[in-house]
């Protein structure tokens, strides 16, 4: 080779080694299944200063923190507080804080405060009930949240009461702040910390709680980080072609990824299965509310308190791709910009178009100017946290007017046109109590809000003539709008109006599933609810079940339906929904198909069908274990059990129930009817296994389920006691009512089931055991027409047709 073509060639040749070294470089990639560790804030900070020094001193930072001189902002320099006949006291011993108090036994004692959550606009006070025992060193046992919090704004002692409970709690109430509603590990913990563990066990009912960081840190949101500072010390040109950065990919085009990620703490919604970490689908992890009444308004505003997320999903700017961090800076957790630049950086039109008296009709300056007043209505919670609706609506009087929902116009002109007495005034305290004490019987404040409102809908309609529609329509007529169909749906029980909102697959998902929840009892035909179950959404689908479980379920008993073209699509659908994509469609649907009578899935399920059922079946079993540490897990668990004829396995199950919350009921009941059945089995000779002492036997059985029944009757009238002036509370008084029937109280019996039909007219269950409980009591003439009504609401349903013909019969 001449010297020539070895300079020729020499250029190539490097090139081509260097070509392959950047292949082989970017090729060489961590595998897909690579594990990803917390490993705190301390390793970001090597390269990321900035960031963290702006996440230092945020409500993330202060989400949580031990108790100390540097966090503790309440003042415990012998500090009292009198709430509905208790003294809490608050104190220092040396470096402790403590606070004498109420227990959970009902005797006054003192408490060491070892944790404080947040920082303004009230911080509150943590204790650790029950250490964790014979676990690693940094595990948490049962910690809870007391009621009495700082007002860091006004520097004073407050008790923090339940929301539409005004009175003393006993120490069983779930509501005291020993009870499971204030208990930090199920409560508040995977929100306030990073890489949160649980860790409860059953058969100790005990916490072993850790976390890997004690507030909402830098891995809360962008996902473990082991891999991504692993990757970038590598000596590599490249990001792994298999992980990126090694952490959530928060920067897509999509917004979804981003608001998914910030979504499991900023939204009211249920565990699913654990193990969400920043990245991870949202509904493949957690459970979101639907826009379900007294939780939201009828319109979907917010109502409790709903987290943001639930309202977020409704709005038009979350469906035009508009991310949090385009309005909060997610490492201070500040707004980016302030007063109306918040929406004007984004909504620049020219003139002024929506920043000025031309749009808003108010001066400027004032709260009427001010964008968020109008589009994003703030309600308090926790007394002082007062919370921005996100769904962004335009306030519409016209639909307060129809439906009594509210609006942002009345809710600031309440303030000063408001013409009630001051002593009925003074107990209202924002917008939300009005609306509530109208709901509940006050007419004086009920025409109160009834004249605002017809006052703002005459400026609404005078200022805003071409866009403002009493039914429901854009100004351009063509688009409907979801939030005045989905009011007048469920406030009127408009099988119509929510069927159209589930068809126009131009509404969020949200609102789609929320509609197709309200039409539970409404009988929506067979056909709708086979299309329900195929719908593109997973949320459709989960509402669509419910639908489908109440019209199989019903049938299910009765072997002649089982061939009814009907009856057999509708199983068909569920059965193929055991092999949806998404883990809580598929397990949901293996719950529906257990309910079946066993004889009728082998009929009717193919040997793979059958397979796919186990498969789910166990997705669903999964999902009860989340929440291990709540009695409704073990209810679900002891109901598959029993499905499943493993009765030993159910009572141990509904055993679990009563340990985990002992005052609920539910567990006692169901337990009840299992002891019973084992004591007839017995009687009968039909039992598995017979002892020589079977009289014993039957009588320990049958006394158990007794004392049972009482002990839960007991729990029942205590509860109806406690919620007597709460709202939804019907199920409540028709369980109480079923209880003294089996007791021998029959006026209690009558009371309890004629109210719980009075607050939910439309009830089948409620018609049912009512026109039973007269039908049982040869009250026939009472219990006639309430057979005739059941019959006109369904009539094919065989069981109403056969009590009304007994009635008649028994009745000449």
């Amino acid at each position: 080779m001449n010297r020539i073509t070895l300079l020729l060639t020499l250029p190539l040749l490097l090139l081509v080694l260097l070509v392959g070294y950047l292949v082989a470089d970017w090729y060489h990639a961590a595998p897909k299944d690579a594990v990803k560790n917390y490993i705190g804030r301390s390793s970001c900070a090597e390269c990321h200063q900035q960031q963290v020094q702006q996440f230092l001193g945020s409500h993330h930072d202060k989400a949580m923190d031990v108790a100390s001189d540097q966090t503790v902002l309440g003042n415990f320099d012998d500090q009292a507080i009198e709430h509905f006949g208790i003294e809490s006291r608050m104190f220092r011993d040396g470096d402790r804080y403590l606070i004498h108090t109420e227990g959970p036994d009902g005797t006054m004692a003192d408490f060491e405060i070892k944790y404080v959550f947040g920082f303004t606009p009230l911080q509150q006070y943590m204790v650790e009930l029950a250490p964790a025992v014979g676990s690693e060193p940094n595990a948490i046992g049962r910690v809870q949240v007391l009621r009495v919090s700082w007002d860091t704004q006004n520097e004073r002692w407050f008790y923090l009461s339940p929301p539409d409970v005004n009175e003393k709690l006993d120490p069983d109430d779930p509501l005291h702040w020993t009870g499971i509603t204030q208990n930090w590990n199920t409560s508040c913990a995977e929100c306030h910390s990073t890489g949160l563990k649980k860790n409860y066990q059953v058969t100790t009912n005990q916490y072993h709680t850790t976390f890997s960081e004690i507030d909402v840190s830098c891995e809360a949101c962008h996902g473990p980080a082991s891999l991504h500072v692993e990757l970038a010390n590598q000596k590599s040109l490249f990001w792994d072609r298999n992980h990126g950065f090694g952490l959530a990919k928060l920067k897509s085009l999509s917004n979804v990824p981003q608001v998914q990620s910030c979504a499991p703490c900023h939204s009211r919604r249920s565990v699913v299965q654990e193990g969400f970490q920043a990245g991870c689908n949202f509904d493949d992890y957690y459970a979101l509310q639907t826009l379900s009444y007294p939780i939201y308004h009828v319109d979907g505003q917010i109502r409790d308190e709903d987290y943001v997320y639930g309202s977020f999903l409704q709005s038009k700017m979350y469906h035009n791709g508009i991310r949090c961090s385009d309005c909060h800076d997610p490492h201070t957790a500040k707004l980016i910009h302030t007063g109306n630049q918040v929406c004007t950086s984004c909504h620049q039109h020219s003139g002024g178009k929506y920043d000025s008296p031309n749009h808003h009709h108010h001066k400027m300056g004032t709260a009427g100017a001010a964008c968020v007043n109008c589009h994003m209505a703030t309600t308090h919670y926790m007394e002082l946290d007062g919370r921005r609706d996100h769904s962004f609506r335009v306030p519409d009087p016209a639909l307060s007017v129809q439906t009594a929902t509210p609006n942002a116009c009345t809710a600031c002109h309440l303030e000063f046109e408001s013409n009630l007495p001051v002593e009925t005034a003074a107990d209202l305290k924002q917008y939300l109590d009005h609306i509530i004490a109208a709901e509940n019987g006050n007419d004086e404040v009920k025409q109160n809000l009834q004249r605002i409102d017809a006052s703002m809908l005459a400026a609404c309609e005078k200022w805003y003539p071409l866009s403002h529609s009493k039914d429901g329509k854009d100004k351009d007529g063509t688009k409907t709008e979801y939030y005045q169909k989905l009011a007048v749906g469920q406030s009127e029980r408009s099988l119509d109006r929510l069927w159209e909102l589930f068809r126009d697959k131009r509404n969020p998902e949200l609102i789609r599933a929320s509609a197709v929840e309200s039409m539970l009892q409404l009988h929506p035909d067979v056909d709708a609810v086979l299309e329900m179950l195929r719908d593109r959404d997973v949320m459709v689908r989960v509402a669509a079940l419910d639908l489908a479980e109440e019209y199989l379920i019903t049938r299910a008993n009765d072997r002649s339906s089982w061939s009814d073209g009907d009856f057999k699509r509708v199983l068909s659908a569920i059965v193929d929904r055991l092999k949806d994509a998404s883990v809580r469609v598929a397990g949901e649907s293996a719950w529906v198909i257990s309910m079946l009578p066993e004889e009728l899935r082998q009929a009717r399920m193919s040997s793979e069908d059958s397979r796919a059922f186990e498969r789910s079946l166990q997705l669903f079993e999964k999902s009860l274990d989340a929440n291990r540490d709540r009695a409704s897990s073990h209810l679900m668990r002891a109901g598959l059990f029993e499905r499943q004829n493993q009765p030993q396995k159910a009572i141990q199950a509904y055993r679990n129930a009563m340990s985990v919350q002992p005052t609920m009921v539910g567990p006692r009941s169901n337990l009840a009817v299992l002891l019973e059945q084992q004591a007839q089995q017995l009687a009968s000779g039909q039992a598995q296994f017979q002892t020589p002492n079977v009289s014993e036997r039957i009588k320990r059985l049958v006394n158990q389920a007794e004392q049972l029944r009482r002990d839960e009757h007991q729990n029942l009238k205590r509860d109806v006691e406690r919620a007597k002036d709460l709202p939804n509370t019907d199920g409540l008084n028709y369980r109480y009512g079923m209880s003294s029937y089996l007791q021998g109280d029959y006026l209690t019996a009558e009371q309890q089931l004629e109210l719980a039909l009075k607050k939910a007219p439309e009830s089948e269950t409620y018609l049912l055991g009512l026109a039973t409980f007269y039908f049982q009591l040869q009250k026939f003439d009472q219990a006639l027409p309430l057979a005739k009504q059941l019959v006109r609401m369904s009539p094919e349903n065989e069981q109403f047709q056969s009590l009304l013909n007994a009635i008649k019969q028994a009745s000449r």
